[in-house]
């Protein structure tokens, strides 16, 4: 399992729509295949700033199947034209580090 950060900067004055457009285009991603939970966080020191995570299967799965999946088409229509600028993505293992 790998974990996904992206952190988003929405256009200002349109973050309230911006949620709500996430909030009806979360089910597409739940859907998409090798996903396994999604949420978004707003940054608290930076208005606008949003944090995407998302826990996928494999790797593969958001980088090579998401994008050109129906999925991936219909999510990116809800939501990319709120962005201001690309997401910053990376990804993490889905484990902690620990002793």
């Amino acid at each position: 399992m790998v974990v996904e950060h992206a952190y988003i900067t929405v256009a200002a004055g349109r973050e309230a729509d911006f949620e709500a457009a996430f909030v009806k285009a979360q089910p597409i991603l739940a859907g998409a295949q090798g996903c396994r939970d999604s949420a978004l966080f707003p940054d608290v020191e930076l208005a606008g700033a949003y944090l995407l995570r998302v826990t996928w299967e494999r790797l593969e799965d958001h980088l090579e199947v998401f994008p050109d999946s129906d999925a991936g088409r219909e999510f990116a229509a809800h939501v990319a034209h709120f962005f201001d600028g690309p997401p910053q993505v990376r990804h993490f293992g889905a484990d902690p580090v620990s002793a």
